[in-house]
């Protein structure tokens, strides 16, 4: 396969943060034939709409766009299916590749190759979750599809090795030829820093979600005996939906409001990456449970990285490791003490601030898309 005449079809989610988007543009611009896309609402993504998007010649152009419900589990999937098979009908076409990021959308595309209609299957894993639902009867049926999407796809991509190490222990068989480690990758437009003088000394930042198991309960405690030793600390709190309530009672009741800048959703890329930019230090605070699913995801802290904002994270995620290996930031476990002394250190220590940034900067590099994308598809044959 040649990919520059090829026609690419792209499902999953519509969150321009998530490595399908990141595909579709890298693909769009000249490096394919077509480039359809087809997106639908994550559970939490603030913005509800589905949308199919043609890309000829670099230039897009929008098809349909259609405003979604709030997600309702089972019938939301089934709806994400439906339309997704309307879209395929109105392109009306046959689609030498076709790239999923969920199983439901998955399973889809091994219909569509059965009916002839795409040539290739890739299964790209970037959520994935051993103990997604709570029913029992639930996730079995979700590890079942997990297990036939990945055997029977041509190829699967998983974002960490964790994921294809976790599939063995569950007894899926697959072919390690066709299993490669495809990391979440970082557009250009992503590397963007500021100089180190133009950042403000005492910013922090917490981006992603702040449910249990994200760590917000233990900055909170943390906090007060970092602001005991640097009066200018404040945290900056970007997140994917509302900030929830209980949180923001719980920071009003330490008498904590003057420590942290609650900015909740930024739908503006450009905007988004300004705030990063303005940190000093950026926060990835998983907890440790043994059913968190972070130990098989690409945590976002790659957001930090490119632009030049050293990490504190606990080693959950496994990049915890490349960044530790990096020195591009400090991995702790998950304790207050540790984490106290940790942000201490990058706000305080100059030097050590400034070669964990320069390290930051180096390490994201090598996430780049256009080194990430061309090599896994060398690698699976199809020339660029």
């Amino acid at each position: 396969m040649n990919l520059r005449r090829a026609r690419v079809m792209i499902v999953g989610g519509n969150n321009t943060a998530g490595p399908l988007p990141d595909l579709t543009r890298f693909l769009s611009a000249g490096r394919a034939k077509v480039v359809s896309f087809i997106g639908h609402p994550f559970e939490d993504d603030l913005e509800r709409r589905s949308q199919l998007v043609d890309y000829r010649g670099g230039r897009s152009r929008p098809r349909w766009t259609l405003g979604r419900e709030p997600h309702w589990w089972a019938f939301s999937y089934l709806l994400d299916l439906a339309l997704t098979t309307f879209f395929v009908l109105i392109l009306r076409r046959r689609h030498d590749l076709y790239v999923s990021g969920s199983p439901h959308f998955g399973l889809l595309g091994l219909i569509l190759r059965r009916l002839g209609i795409v040539r290739k299957t890739v299964f790209w894993t970037h959520d994935y979750h051993p103990r997604r639902f709570r029913n029992p009867l639930l996730n079995s049926l979700y590890l079942r599809l997990d297990r036939l999407v990945a055997e029977e796809s041509d190829w699967s991509w998983d974002v960490v090795p964790t994921i294809g190490e976790h599939r063995l222990e569950r007894g899926v068989q697959t072919c390690r030829e066709r299993v490669l480690v495809v990391c979440d990758p970082l557009e250009e437009k992503e590397l963007a820093s500021l100089p180190a003088k133009e950042v403000p000394a005492g910013s922090i930042l917490l981006s992603g979600l702040v449910k249990d198991g994200y760590g917000f309960d233990l900055l909170v405690e943390a906090i007060p005996l970092v602001r005991e030793r640097n009066p200018s600390a404040r945290v900056t709190v970007t997140t994917y939906g509302p900030f929830p309530e209980r949180l923001r009672t719980l920071i009003s009741e330490r008498g904590l409001d003057d420590c942290f800048d609650l900015m909740g959703f930024i739908p503006d890329d450009r905007e988004y990456s300004q705030v990063v930019q303005r940190q000093r230090v950026g926060l990835a605070l998983y907890e440790p449970r043994t059913n968190s699913h972070k130990k098989y995801s690409d945590s976002r802290v790659k957001t930090y990285l490119a632009r030049g904002v050293p990490v504190v994270m606990t080693g959950v995620s496994p990049i915890a490791a490349e960044i530790e290996s990096a020195d591009a930031g400090v991995i702790i476990e998950y304790d207050k003490e540790q984490l106290v002394d940790a942000l201490l250190k990058l706000l305080s220590d100059d030097d050590f601030y400034g070669r964990c940034r320069e390290n930051a900067l180096t390490l994201a590099e090598q996430y780049r898309v256009d080194r990430v994308i061309p090599a896994a598809f060398k690698r699976m044959g199809i020339e660029p």
